[in-house]
């Protein structure tokens, strides 16, 4: 499988970040290909500091919803807490998979390609730097 993750982090993102790319890159559940560069952008949504944004080329052999809880996990290590009553919240680190071999629909509850990418400059800019290198 072929997918693509955006990074996001607004709290330490220098520490939070290079933890959860290091903890990815260690993995031999996830092969890293490719990191676009860093963007930063304003918060959407909320208040809060600036967010650090960088999108991710990778494989597995892990099935969707195996990779969701494996970056789950990873973002919990990093001190990720999430507010089931607001999604709009300062983090730690956000792992999201925004594309999944190209597929298009719902799997698992998430719309692929993630809208946000058509939507946000800070998905679209380094998901294209990526994706075009391919």
């Amino acid at each position: 499988n072929r997918f693509y993750i955006l990074v996001g982090s607004n709290i330490e993102p220098g520490v939070n970040v290079k933890k959860g790319l290091d903890l990815i890159k260690e993995s031999r559940e996830i092969n890293l290909e490719a990191e676009s560069s860093p963007y930063i952008s304003k918060p959407v949504g909320m208040d809060g500091d600036d967010f650090f944004n960088q999108a991710l080329r990778c494989t597995t052999d892990l099935s969707f919803k195996e990779t969701l809880s494996f970056l789950k996990a990873i973002e919990a290590t990093c001190g990720r807490e999430r507010d089931p009553n607001n999604k709009f919240t300062p983090r730690t680190l956000d792992l999201d998979i925004i594309d999944w071999n190209g597929f298009h629909g719902i799997l698992e509850g998430y719309v692929l390609p993630d809208p946000d990418i058509e939507k946000h400059d800070y998905a679209r800019l380094p998901y294209n730097q990526i994706k075009k290198g391919r």
